[in-house]
Formats: C-alpha cells, sequence, structure tokens
C-alpha cells in the first residue's frame, strides 16, 4: 500500500468553528479591528502566550471581564468536530495515511482542538501558523511543510483563496465537502 500524505486544515475541516459566534457574544456584528489584529498577532506568534494575548485582550474591554471570560468566549469559536471526520482520522493509519495538521491557529485554539477531537493524536504532527511566523497563504507556512515533510500527495481546506494558493506552488489541494467526500479522493490516492 501505497503511502499518502496528507495536509490537513483544521477548521471546518476537523472542528467547526464559528467566529462570528464570538463577536456575537460581545454585542457586536464583527470583531473590531484592534481586536482582530490583537488575535491575528496570536495566531502568528507575535504574541508568544496565551497569559500575554488574554492579558491585552483584557485591557482592550478596559479589564470588564476576566481573563478566564475571554478564553472561555475565545474559545467558543471552536463549535464541534466535523461530522465523521474523528472516525476519519482513526482511520489513516489503517489507509496508509500520514496525515499533518496545516492550519492558521492560536495556541490557544490548538488545545481547544485536542479537547474537542478525539482522534486528534493520530494526526502526526503539524504546521501552524503561531509557530511559522504568517498565515496562509503565505510562504513561511508552505515552505516550513514543505521543508519538514515535502509536498503533500492531497490539501484539503474549506477556503477556495488557499486552495488555488497551494496549487500555484503545485500541490494537489481540492475543498473539503465532507469527511466521506475526502475519504473516497484518499482511497484513490492510495
Amino acid at each position: 500500500m501505497k503511502k499518502t500524505l496528507l495536509a490537513l486544515d483544521i477548521g471546518n475541516v476537523c472542528v467547526r468553528i464559528d467566529p462570528p459566534g464570538f463577536a456575537a457574544k460581545y454585542g457586536w456584528e464583527r470583531l473590531p479591528a484592534e481586536l482582530s489584529q490583537l488575535l491575528m498577532q496570536y495566531e502568528t506568534g507575535i504574541i508568544r502566550d496565551e497569559a500575554a494575548f488574554l492579558q491585552q485582550a483584557a485591557a482592550f474591554f478596559q479589564n470588564r471581564y476576566p481573563a478566564e471570560y475571554i478564553k472561555q468566549t475565545f474559545n467558543q469559536i471552536l463549535v464541534e468536530p466535523v461530522p465523521g471526520m474523528e472516525e476519519l482520522a482513526g482511520d489513516f493509519e489503517n489507509m496508509g495515511v500520514t496525515a499533518i495538521f496545516f492550519s492558521d491557529i492560536s495556541p490557544t485554539h490548538l488545545a481547544r482542538t485536542r479537547e474537542l477531537f478525539s482522534t486528534f493524536d493520530r494526526i502526526s504532527g503539524g504546521i501552524f501558523s503561531f509557530e511559522s511566523g504568517g498565515l496562509k497563504p503565505s510562504d513561511r507556512m508552505f515552505d516550513r511543510f514543505e521543508k519538514l515533510h515535502g509536498t503533500p500527495d492531497l490539501y484539503v481546506d474549506d477556503r477556495a483563496d488557499l486552495i488555488n494558493a497551494a496549487k500555484e506552488r503545485g500541490w494537489n489541494a481540492e475543498i473539503f465537502v465532507s469527511a466521506e467526500d475526502l475519504r473516497k479522493k484518499l482511497r484513490l490516492l492510495s
């Protein structure tokens, strides 16, 4: 059986996300620019640890909310596993698939993903924006993946712009539709 290398996004591929739900908790339709900038700094590793992020977020809110409440609402962006993906990840080894997470994510959300996604440990590591210093489609993310793992046999993501960027690099990349669709695509590669 041929080994298949899979680059696997997290948000809306492994775990359903709801960023507008986070904004709604504070009565906003969308996040204010200053808070969006703070989140981007955390996701790209400019802000390195959770305590520093939460301290700056609390300052943004003029200390109206305790850090633990901010963390709790921030983690509610990650809602639940995408149907069928935990089971599929549990089957990767038997299918000859080595999956590597390839995701724009903060350390807080990565820890929450580990809690939510029961087969998290079946994934063979990851390339994360907070470690790479850039969000997809930055070269930092793609270069780091290629340096550590080579070019994947398949990359799946829910965002068409990221799929197009990967294809421009010569990657085989497809929009994520469902766990069953991904299972079929992986069978065709084996």
